[in-house]
């Protein structure tokens, strides 16, 4: 089952309660900051500036609480991924002129620009995994709608209501590990009665053919579960009203105010750093 257990190591909607600092924020500094660091990081232009961006991320995982040890396992899911990106990277980038080679053979010519391009390719993805873990640890289901309603409030005068949309997102985000989950259980139970999910001799061939028996199973328990949520929404008059009302009033203070100046000014030095 080694294919599942790497399976539960993505960190996609895996929401994880916590007291920290980083938890108490105002769900509209968090929804901000992580949309800043998130453009920062995608469109910095330096090495220096995707540096700065993981030790950041390092920062906001440590001000989450959010252990280093788990942080670096959620890498070994994408990482086969990204180092292919990053080889690919190595010798299809465009050579600057007078460019030095560093390594050449047959049609394959290593540069200090491939280097480069490799390198910024590598950290980039590492920087955008790490906020995307913890944005996802740090930003509840409920947080990110409501946060999302209120900076939208401008809109909602008009007639345009975004938390449908928002709850469809975060529904669909929230399925990842219940399918995870559920595949597990399914090739376990198929597993106690013979069938054979490790064998270190099968081909991609056989492999197919172990998942088809998966997916019927996997698609039936998901549209229940489905049906269920429907039925539950239904049951608590959703959607009865535009106007939605809360438990909880969210106000801003002034940590997250000085939190948000902070992000801003580290998501600057990662955009123009040289």
């Amino acid at each position: 089952m080694a294919f599942f257990d790497n399976l539960q190591r993505v960190s996609v909607g895996q929401y994880i309660p916590s007291a920290s600092p980083v938890h108490k924020l105002d769900p509209r500094t968090r929804i901000t900051i992580f949309l800043m660091f998130i453009m920062a990081v995608t469109l910095s232009p330096s090495v220096r500036g995707l540096l700065a961006a993981i030790l950041f991320s390092i920062l906001l995982l440590l001000f989450s609480r959010i252990s280093l040890r788990d942080a670096f396992s959620k890498l070994r899911v994408p990482l086969p991924l990204i180092l292919l990106l990053a080889l690919l990277q190595l010798f299809i980038s465009r050579h600057a002129p007078g460019d030095k080679e560093v390594f050449s053979f047959w049609v394959l010519n290593l540069t200090e620009t491939g280097l480069r391009a490799a390198a910024m390719l590598f950290m980039r993805f590492v920087a955008l995994v790490w906020l995307f873990t913890t944005a996802g640890a740090t930003i509840s289901t409920i947080d990110m709608i409501y946060g999302i309603d209120l900076l939208f409030i401008p809109l909602q005068k008009i007639g345009i209501h975004p938390h449908s949309l928002t709850m469809t997102i975060q529904m669909m985000l929230r399925f990842i590990p219940y399918l995870i989950f559920n595949a597990e259980k399914i090739a376990k139970s198929q597993a106690s009665r013979g069938a054979s999910w490790d064998d270190p001799h099968g081909g991609a061939f056989q492999r197919a053919r172990q998942i088809l028996p998966l997916i019927v199973p996997l698609i039936s328990t998901s549209l229940q579960q489905a049906d269920t949520l429907a039925r539950a929404m239904v049951a608590r008059a959703y959607g009865a009203s535009n106007r939605r009302t809360g438990l909880r009033e969210y106000h801003l203070t002034v940590k997250d105010v000085l939190f948000t100046l902070l992000c801003a000014g580290a998501a600057c030095v990662i955009l123009f750093l040289p």
